[in-house]
């Protein structure tokens, strides 16, 4: 009798498992060969608005061991600096702040590669203290306050911008986004959709608690 049940407990867990396993592939077949990610990104993503402006911040997105940049802030250092070249602010501020992997300041490293991009180093401000992007704004605000500089060209990637708006905004900026990254670039194969489609969830989970804290 006691063999018995353990047998239909045995096949009831091999079903439930199977069934499971069944629904997580159907999942991830989803997540990889339709276009949920890209509704997704695109609910994250905000429309490009480009003003004259008090001056231009660029995020910084990580810097690898060598103070190499990232993909990431490879994208926003350049998108900045062509904004400064066709001349929408005087002004442009590096913001990150120190990075383990580099053993110095994000904002640092892409300031040193912008002056090689020919941009004066009388135009270039950094901002080194921040460690996340609610700091960012905050930290930014110390900078352009005694300049009395209140619009901003906002630079950082698709994913990533809503939440920096919202965050310099509420540190009473007038912001400007202007997206460093291609929105198509993001689905180009099933493999990239799931690895985009973890980065979004991600995202929501930051503004999610971003909100909770009042960041937002």
């Amino acid at each position: 009798m006691k063999m018995a049940k353990n047998r239909t407990l045995g096949r009831r867990f091999l079903f439930w498992a199977s069934l499971l396993l069944w629904a997580f592939f159907l999942v991830v077949l989803g997540i990889a060969f339709t276009p949920v990610t890209g509704y997704l990104l695109k609910a994250l993503a905000m429309k490009e608005e480009i003003r004259h402006v008090d001056a231009i911040v660029v995020l910084g997105g990580g810097v690898n061991r060598g103070r190499y940049l990232t993909l990431a802030s490879s994208h926003r250092l350049v998108r900045g600096v062509q904004l400064y070249h066709e001349g929408k602010a005087e002004k442009i501020i590096f913001s990150g702040g120190f990075s383990q992997k580099a053993g110095v300041a994000e904002g640092a490293v892409l300031a040193q590669e912008a002056r090689r991009m020919q941009i004066p180093s009388e135009n270039i401000l950094i901002e080194k203290n921040s460690r996340r992007t609610h700091e960012q704004a905050v930290e930014t605000k110390k900078i352009t306050d005694p300049l009395r500089w209140k619009s901003v060209i906002l630079v950082t990637s698709y994913i990533h911008m809503k939440r920096a708006l919202f965050c310099f905004e509420q540190a009473g900026f007038k912001v400007y986004p202007a997206p460093a990254d291609p929105l198509e670039r993001y689905a180009d194969s099933p493999m990239e959709r799931l690895d985009l489609f973890g980065k979004i969830i991600q995202e929501y989970g930051a503004m999610i608690y971003y909100r909770i804290k009042g960041w937002i």
